[in-house]
């Protein structure tokens, strides 16, 4: 039995589940925890062996919790060589149809059909039992959490393994009878299959099929014309509709009449701002005429001002003018005693002077000397520097880092790793001689008794009395023995490559090259932070300023400081004048090459006879200035006094012209009568402001917009729809689908014909290659009891899982009892649950085997199971179900994909 495709709708918690195209052999289904896996087990069941007139809790907890729905449970699946398809609705309108190549069924027939095809017994109430009412698919599908139990839930089950393993068909087969059979029966296949099973060319059942799949495909397409012509329709009647709703509501009159009333309050609005423009254009002009006014007055007060104030500037500068002319004559006496003095103040300076340059002059050579000490000084320590990095950069180093130190330790880790899991799977010996007998080595070397020692590989041992032994390790252990001697040679490559004798002496080699670089860092530090601007600029330096020291004169060469003395006379005579001199500092720092005391006074005396020169400079300059600037000022006075006198006159004349024209007086009244038409024009404007806001400007234009906008969009809607509609019926009227129909049910008519014939020719096909088949199977088998054969086929799978053991069954019930390990009987509830979990899972599979071998169905479905298998045990458990998964399918339900993503089945997810 194969299950081929599987959909719900409204089913327990699941909404809409559709499964196509299920393989023949493997099919992983995977989902979250509550997305449904389990429902979909719940789901064949309900499909296969539930009727669905049933009722009770049980059928009613097929429908979604507290929905009023139907649910529906579509199933396709193959038996005995023919595709059937199933569906099946519960609780409200309950129905169920069966299908296949040449027959149909529904209703309670349907319930019949399938306990014949699948050898079951329907159950007389609403509960459904394993072990009574679901055959062998009790034993076949394996429930969540019941997979590591030793009751395989067989139940009536229990009757197809006994005839699938009893030999009584064999018996009718043999002889020369059975031969004969046999020949007819293959003849008979002959006419549909090739000698290899595959379809021949020439069967009819081929040319049938290509034939109505002809007729399918001409019929699909004219139903598709059929769907569009039915679909213009449905959109025309639709469009007449929308555009019944635009006339009868006469929506562009309506939207025209509201842009006609928009239009009105706009017109309206446009009256009242030109209302208010001509009253603010009459405002500006008052304001005009009273600025003018005000302007005039205002002229007239200025003029009046102006010749008041150019009266009292003239009598001023008159008496100004007098002063002037008395101080030009002090100040020209005072320059020519100034000028006297400052020519003593220079004479004291320039002496002062020559003393300061020679003190000057040997400072410097000092200075230079001083600099040239230092630089020598540094040069020489970085000398020093430079020949400890020479000589650490001459010892040799290995290109050792610690990415190659991670490389090492992995590889050491796997070599680890390896020879763990090498020893925890290797057998272990113990030799315990009698008294005087002994026990060597294939080399011969002596071994003390008592000993354990693990069997890593194939060894011999040579007992005294007895001869020789050899101990072979089973299972994996050369795979084991292979991976060790992998880490451990891919180890000692990393070592060779890197040339050291182990991971520790690369630690030690690594920790002294890290160490060597960081003393290398230092003094490349040292060297940068003493001679930063590098070794060559300092030699330049150096250079440079022993080329400076010899154009210096020596320190006995210089000129030693000159007297003190000299400038008194002219210090005194400027300040008995009064000038402001600046003080002269007593204290200065001392000057290289000069005692503190003498570079003291020679600094005081210059700066003392500097500040006399620069006082006498600036008394003789200011008396100059002064003089200058009392001539300027005596000139311009003159010539002020003499305008100011003009323009007296002018402003007297020009003010008694001025009263003849329009006194002042009249020129206030004139302002007056101005202010009085601004205000009357000024409260016009404020009126007509009000007016036009109280019409609300914006909101008449926004409206208006709006109102086009909506008449232009409502005529292009109408004209759209009266265009499509128009088109729409002329596209119809031209298809027309009298024809259409006509074809269809031609067409129908003989799809339906043929369909028959290739069911019924399917159905002989398929019967003709069962029935060699199992005779063939049957010629084959031979079986002498009944657990014989299902231990022979358990074997192959329990040896993936664990090798050297046997399972033990009940002959009764054909429960699991135990394991038979190396000889050890061990119970089956005192295994592992994982242990458990892998013999119960076998042992089905190997049933299943026998079932179908039986010629009775065989589904396997595995909801969740194999939870408490470790890793390594499930890839070998991956090996079980894929060797199974040659002679049957297998559906395998789980939440966990990445422990199933490289099984090979074909993969679905929820």
């Amino acid at each position: 039995m194969y299950l081929t495709a599987l959909s719900l709708k409204d089913f327990a918690g699941l909404g809409a589940v559709s499964l196509e195209d299920f393989e023949p052999g493997l099919n992983v289904i995977v989902g979250d925890n509550e997305a449904g896996k389990s429902t979909l087990l719940v789901a064949l069941r309900a499909a296969f062996f539930q009727k669905h007139r049933a009722g009770g809790e049980a059928v009613k907890a097929l429908a979604p919790y507290g929905r009023t729905v139907r649910p529906e449970i579509s199933v396709g699946f193959t038996t005995g060589g023919t595709e059937y398809s199933l569906s099946k609705g519960f609780l409200q309108r309950p129905e169920a149809a069966l299908s296949w190549p040449g027959g149909a069924l529904s209703g309670d027939a349907v319930e019949d059909k399938l306990a014949e095809l699948l050898g079951f017994a329907h159950s007389s109430g609403a509960r459904l039992k394993r072990d009574e009412h679901q055959g062998a698919f009790g034993l076949l599908w394996v429930e969540q959490g019941r997979s590591h139990e030793h009751d395989l839930d067989l139940g009536v089950g229990r009757n197809a393994v006994t005839a699938s393993l009893e030999g009584e068909i064999g018996q009718i087969l043999g002889g020369e009878r059975g031969r004969s059979l046999l020949a007819a029966a293959e003849a008979r296949q002959a006419v549909f299959f090739t000698a290899t099973g595959r379809p021949s060319g020439t069967s009819p059942l081929v040319e049938a099929e290509k034939r109505l799949q002809a007729l399918r495909a001409e019929l699909a397409e004219r139903l598709s014309a059929r769907d569009a012509y039915e679909e213009k329709i449905e959109r025309l009647r639709r469009r007449r509709e929308v555009l019944k709703t635009y006339l009868d509501d006469d929506a562009v009159a309506k939207a025209e009449a509201a842009v006609d009333a928009a239009e009105a309050e706009s017109r309206a609005v446009e009256g009242f701002a030109a209302a208010h423009d001509g009253a603010r254009r009459d405002l500006e002009a008052a304001e005009a005429r009273r600025a003018a006014a005000a302007e005039r007055l205002a002229a007239r007060e200025r003029l009046a001002k102006a010749l008041a104030e150019a009266t009292a500037r003239r009598d001023a500068a008159a008496v100004g003018l007098e002063d002037l002319r008395r101080s030009q004559a002090a100040e020209r006496a005072e320059l020519v005693r100034l000028e006297a003095a400052r020519t003593a103040a220079r004479a004291d300076f320039a002496e002062a002077e020559a003393a300061h340059e020679a003190g000057l002059a040997r400072a410097d050579f000092q200075r230079v000397s001083a600099e040239i000490t230092r630089l020598e000084a540094r040069i020489a320590e970085a000398a020093a520097l430079e020949k400890r990095l020479a000589e650490l950069g001459a010892a040799p180093a290995q290109r050792l880092d610690r990415a190659a130190l991670k490389g090492l330790e992995a590889a050491e880790q796997a070599r680890r790793e390896a020879e763990i899991r090498m020893a925890a799977t290797a057998p272990t010996v113990t030799f315990a001689p009698d008294a005087g007998a002994s026990v060597r080595t294939a080399d011969g070397s002596p071994l003390a008794g008592g000993t354990a020692l693990p069997v890593l590989a194939r060894s011999a041992y040579d007992l005294s009395g007895f001869g020789r032994v050899t101990i072979e390790p089973g299972g994996d252990a050369a795979q084991l023995r292979r991976a060790f001697d992998e880490a451990a040679a891919a180890l000692q490559a990393l070592l060779a490559r890197h040339r050291v004798s182990s991971l520790d002496d690369f630690r030690q080699k690594l920790r002294a090259a890290e160490e060597q670089a960081n003393a290398t860092a230092l003094l490349k530090t040292q060297l940068a932070t003493l001679l930063p601007e590098g070794m060559a600029a300092a030699a330049a330096a150096l250079a440079a300023q022993k080329a400076a020291l010899a154009l210096l004169p020596a320190g006995d060469e210089a000129t030693g400081p000159a007297s003190a003395t000299g400038a008194t006379g002219a210090t005194n005579e400027v300040e008995a004048k009064g000038a402001a001199l600046p003080a002269v500092g007593a204290a200065a720092a001392g000057m290289p090459g000069l005692s503190t005391d003498d570079a003291t006074a020679a600094r005081a005396r210059r700066r003392e006879a500097e500040t006399c020169r620069a006082a006498a400079d600036a008394a003789v300059e200011a008396a100059r200035k002064l003089g200058a600037a009392l001539d300027q000022r005596l000139a311009r006075t003159e010539a002020e006094a003499e305008h100011l006198a003009r323009t007296a006159s002018d402003l007297a004349a020009q003010r008694a012209a001025a009263e003849e024209g329009r006194t002042a007086a009249a020129l206030a009244e004139d302002l007056a009568a101005a202010d009085v038409d601004r205000s009357a024009k000024a409260a016009v404007v404020a009126l007509r402001r009000r007016a036009l806001d109280a019409a609300d400007p914006e909101t008449v234009a926004r409206s208006l917009l709006a109102r086009r906008r909506a008449l232009d969009e409502i005529r292009r809607t109408v004209a759209g729809l009266r265009e499509e509609t128009s088109a729409l019926e002329g596209e119809l009227r031209a298809e027309g689908l009298s024809s259409l129909g006509e074809d269809i049910a031609r067409l129908e008519g003989e799809s339906e014909a043929l369909a028959g014939r290739v069911r019924r020719l399917t159905l002989e096909a398929a019967a003709s290659k069962l029935l060699h088949t199992e005779l063939c199977a049957a010629q084959r088998a031979a079986r002498e009891h009944w657990l014989g054969p299902i231990k022979a086929q358990v074997a192959p799978f329990l040896r993936l899982i664990h090798p050297e053991s046997e399972i033990a069954f009940d002959d009764a019930s054909l429960a699991i009892t135990g394991l038979n390990r190396r000889g050890v009987a061990e119970e089956f509830k005192r295994l592992s649950a994982g242990a458990r979990e892998q013999v119960a899972v076998v042992t089905r599979l190997a049933l299943a085997t026998v079932l179908k071998r039986g010629g009775h169905p065989a589904l396997v479905i595995l909801d969740d199971a194999l939870v408490n298998t470790d890793e390594e045990r499930l890839k070998r458990m991956h090996l079980v179900l894929q060797k199974a998964a040659e002679a049957m399918q297998i559906v395998v339900l789980t939440c966990r994909e990445r422990d199933f993503r490289d099984l090979g089945g074909k993969m679905f997810r929820l």
